[in-house]
């Protein structure tokens, strides 16, 4: 059963040890385990005992309530408590008989330190065995924390901020074929299928893409991570300044990935499905050495296909992950590397140039070829220390480099509109992407006066460079809909056809601080950072006789952010919140801001208010909703008259969101998520700003069979759907209709092996994505299945 702490539970570690502290020189960080309540008291005997009434419920909550009630502090292991149950205490007892009262029965047992600290621990495993487990997010549809939200793995009741969280196993029985895939399931993120490269996304009417996330690090192509890789996707809603630096006005994705456990897993799994495309998948890990310190975990997977939904080429995919790890008492660090090779073909798309859709054509705009060919290759680590109960270290980096290879047929403009005659080039570049990214910082715990608090400072750093290389292509004009396959010429490319080239660094720096204040039901968590840009120098390189170059000079920037949330729990499983943030991008021109002399352009700004309510049932079902107003301002307007620019104001976003996950009854798993989203322009009442439609709503479930002899079938059940939306950003502009996606699924489940056959677009809908251009209209596939056999060994 998913584990979720108590809204006023924080991570602890245990003392460090002389010779990790001496690693902690160079690499330390933080090891979590579970600590509740105030500071210790002194190690004397309880002359008498406390009143102690405190209903039955979770037993992490009741530690913390006899934490709280004593005045001793209590820790325990957050997998020792996972789903235990704790009875009523109503009695005047001491401390160590009110936690035997509620251990009582569990299989857990306890001691008392000499500083007066009582330890609650499974006994077989001994005081000091701390070990690598497999993260919950990988055997339930719940999460109970967010590995990045305050820095720290807080809990979500904790978090005063909106926050989805798709787990590994969420993604195993929808059968999801990338990160993509499965984001088109989560209501309030709209996915922008692209005509070239990759996709993007809006986060509350705002693009995110820029500032994604690869366990909790800058990581523009985190999104394409392999699904093999994946432990769990974080949605991480309103502005992220504080986490991700510039760029994250509306949200940002958060992908985590996989860790080395001592837990032995041996699981291989093959997929077949429509379009004959083949999947296997090996997941192998466990401890290495008898004391289980050390654990490493390798993933390997590959597909190929012979065709799309489109026509062109299957897709085709490599990958493999390894990571190292050593965790004891004091010290948890990971070592690890990835790579992955990634041919994507286009997806199916029409045209709307006369006021309405066109048909889908039955003939290929391009070539069987056209596509997407992807190389990445990251090296990480993540390091965590504690030198003492109060305070921790965590240090992180990772350097991700993307190699892209584009060579498709684009639609252009429209020749003639009559005839559906289209300008059709043939795109064709290479570009290189690389990030270097770190988060290092302190955490330290204290007490001032009746408040707790926990406060934490670091820097946070990001190297990145773009270098891109276009070359010449072909140009035709081509009936878009025609009855047999025009013979579109083969891109080709050679150092004679390169038309220009061009590169861009970024540097960014934060500093920060953030600081969490608990007193009694209140928590106060608020946060400041200084960010500072630097921007190239760059430069431009066009290929004449003889070649030019042009470099441009090197612009800097810095900003200010700050956030703030107020919770307060109405009691152990449900919390209200309020919370304000900020997000920004910085803004460059050459030209003046008119009724100015002056270039400086301030950057664009969104100030984000919400409010909301998060709660948890028995540890087992989790469900949130909330309400914001997302404002964005400072916007460039180019006045040609003048010949400056004009500073207006952007876009309002106002909605509500509603989130619910976890197993409300005994069988069945459930996420379901729903989005209200209007926009509006601040500054031009005929804008529609921002992409995708105002509503969207899903649901996905499982139910597994409890009694003979059905037990072991599984089926699956889920819808997504949405309402209509425009092409474009004006009124205009032609509508997109609304859609609703069927999928099911059926399985059998063994203890070694388990079979699943998933179908997805059940009805064979025609369903239309969303897109920014006013001429080009993608659509989402056709009715696919796909049949997956696992076996753990």
């Amino acid at each position: 059963m998913p584990f979720t702490k108590s809204p006023m539970l924080r991570p602890a570690p245990f003392r460090s040890t002389a010779v990790c502290a001496a690693l902690a020189l160079a690499l330390p960080a933080a090891v979590h385990a579970q600590q509740a309540g105030p500071a210790p008291a002194t190690a004397q005997a309880v002359s008498e005992g406390t009143e102690f009434n405190i209903p039955a419920g979770p037993l992490s909550a009741t530690l913390q309530a006899i934490a709280k009630t004593s005045g001793k502090r209590v820790q325990f292991e957050e997998a020792d408590v996972q789903g235990l149950k704790a009875p009523a205490i109503s009695a005047k007892t001491s401390s160590q008989g009110a936690i035997q009262a509620a251990i009582s029965g569990s299989g857990l047992t306890m001691n008392t330190g000499p500083d007066g600290s009582i330890r609650v621990f499974v006994q077989q495993l001994a005081a000091v065995a701390v070990t690598a487990k497999r993260d919950e997010a990988e055997t339930g549809f719940r999460a109970s924390s967010s590995s990045t939200a305050t820095r720290g793995g807080a809990d979500l009741l904790d978090v005063p901020q909106s926050v989805t969280v798709l787990t590994a196993k969420v993604l195993e029985t929808q059968q999801s074929a990338s990160v993509e895939d499965a984001l088109r399931n989560v209501a309030g993120v709209v996915t922008i299928p692209a005509t070239q490269g990759g996709s993007g996304f809006n986060i509350r009417g705002f693009a995110t893409t820029a500032a994604t996330l690869s366990n909790g690090l800058t990581d523009p192509d985190s999104y394409k991570t392999n699904i093999a890789g994946v432990e769990r996707i974080e949605i991480l809603k309103g502005p992220q300044a504080l986490l991700a630096g510039a760029n994250s006005l509306g949200g940002t994705l958060n992908i985590v990935t996989r860790k080395p456990t001592t837990e032995r897993i041996r699981d291989v799994s093959v997929s077949y499905g429509s379009h004959a495309e083949r999947t296997g998948t090996i997941d192998l890990a466990g401890a290495i050495n008898d004391s289980k310190e050390f654990s490493y975990r390798v993933i390997g997977s590959a597909t190929r296909a012979n065709g799309s939904d489109a026509g062109y080429d299957g897709r085709s995919q490599d990958y493999g992950l390894g990571e190292l790890r050593w965790k004891n008492a004091d010290t948890d660090v990971i070592f690890g590397a990835s790579a992955s090779k990634t041919h994507t073909p286009l997806g199916r798309y029409t045209v709307a140039i006369r006021g309405f859709i066109e048909p889908v054509p039955s003939t290929l705009p391009g070539n069987r070829s056209d596509g997407v060919d992807t190389e990445t290759h990251s090296v990480f680590y993540t390091l965590q220390h504690s030198f003492s109960d109060k305070l921790q270290f965590t240090s992180r980096m990772q350097r991700a480099s993307t190699d892209q290879d584009l060579n498709l047929w684009t639609p252009q403009f429209p020749v003639s509109v009559p005839n559906l005659l289209l300008s059709y080039s043939g795109t064709i570049n290479r570009s290189n992407q690389t990030t270097t990214s770190g988060d290092h910082y302190l955490s330290y715990k204290f007490k001032t006066g009746p408040l707790d608090q926990n406060l934490v400072a670091g820097v946070n750093h990001t190297d990145y460079s773009y270098d891109l290389t276009q070359y010449t292509g072909p140009r035709v004009s081509v009936p878009f809909s025609q009855p047999t396959q025009y013979p579109f010429p083969a891109l080709e490319r050679s150092d004679a056809s390169r038309s220009f080239g061009s590169y861009a660094p970024q540097t960014q720096r934060g500093l920060y601080v953030q600081d969490t204040v608990k007193w009694d039901k209140w928590t106060l968590v608020a946060g400041l950072r200084h960010s500072s840009m630097d921007l190239g120098p760059g430069s431009t390189v066009v290929y004449a006789t003889p070649p030019t170059t042009t470099t441009s000079a090197q612009r800097s920037f810095s900003k200010n952010t700050v956030n703030a949330g107020l919770i307060y729990n109405l009691d152990w499983n449900t919390s209200i919140y309020g919370s304000y943030a900020e997000g920004f991008t910085p803004l460059f021109s050459d030209l003046s801001i008119c009724g100015t002399n002056s270039t400086a352009t301030p950057p664009t700004l969104s100030k984000s208010k919400e409010l909301g309510i998060k709660s948890n049932v028995d540890d087992r079902f989790s469900w949130s909703a909330a309400v914001f107003q997302l404002d964005q301002t400072n916007l460039l307007r180019r006045n040609r008259p003048l010949n400056c620019n004009d500073l207006i104001d952007g876009q309002r976003s106002q909605g509500v969101e509603l989130e619910a996950s976890g197993q409300p009854m005994r069988g069945l798993n459930l996420i379901f998520n729903y989005s209200y989203n209007k926009r509006k322009s601040l500054s031009d009442p005929t804008a529609r700003p921002g992409l995708g439609p105002d509503s969207q709503a899903s649901v996905w479930s499982t139910y597994d069979f409890q009694s003979e002899p059905l037990r072991g079938v599984g089926l699956a059940f889920g819808i997504s759907a949405w309402g209509d939306s425009r092409m474009g950003f004006t009124d205009s502009a032609t509508r997109l209709p609304g859609g609703a996606r069927i999928d099911a699924g059926i399985s059998y489940t063994q203890p070694e092996w388990s079979l699943r056959l998933g179908v997805k677009n059940l009805a064979d809908r025609t369903l239309y994505a969303t897109t920014s251009s006013t001429m080009y209209v993608p659509l989402y596939d056709r009715r696919t299945y796909t049949l997956t056999y696992q076996h753990k060994f």
